[in-house]
């Protein structure tokens, strides 16, 4: 709500918006012509659980995302904390044995330290993100479709990273 007021000002009212943001899960948001639209029971936006296409996302072998929600497939069950503790870094790490986050002390502590090394440019914490960013591209693209706005927000850790390493994730 503040990147929508910030960025269209006095016309935000006009304007419509929709807002990913990566955490432990994947909240989001959608603003159309100035509110936040919330649906009959308060749950419309929850994009985390919004099925997106695995095809050409997945590497050949790699099993579909499992979401804590029950769905598979989901943009949750790949572009969260949760997604890479749960599907993609378990994967990763059995294309990369030998992966210093292979010795961490549980799959939950590496999975927090999968940013930094993706930050110096690490070949398998990259492709965990650039599948992170695969998600989000078509989830927005789903988005479009269905609500034609005025601007996207992604939000969460992926743009608090270092700058550089922002700029390769939006470029994905």
């Amino acid at each position: 709500l503040y990147a929508h007021y910030q960025l269209f000002g006095p016309a935000a009212h006009q304007r419509g918006s929709i807002s990913a943001i990566i955490g432990t899960g994947l909240g989001g948001g959608v603003i159309e012509k100035g509110p936040v639209v919330k649906g009959a029971g308060g749950f419309a936006g929850e994009l985390g659980h919004v099925h997106v296409p695995m095809h050409g996302l997945l590497e050949p072998g790699q099993p579909l995302p499992h979401c804590n929600c029950g769905f598979d497939g989901d943009a949750e069950s790949v572009a969260s904390l949760t997604g890479i503790e749960k599907n993609l870094l378990p994967w990763w790490l059995t294309r990369y044995p030998d992966h210093e986050l292979a010795r961490a002390e549980s799959i939950a502590k590496a999975a927090k330290l999968v940013r930094a090394f993706g930050e110096s440019g690490d070949p398998m914490a990259l492709a965990v993100f650039e599948q992170q960013a695969k998600a989000v591209g078509r989830l927005f693209t789903i988005a479009a479709n269905f609500t034609d706005p005025d601007a996207y927000f992604l939000g969460g850790g992926v743009v608090e990273a270092a700058p550089h390493f922002r700029e390769w994730f939006l470029g994905k």
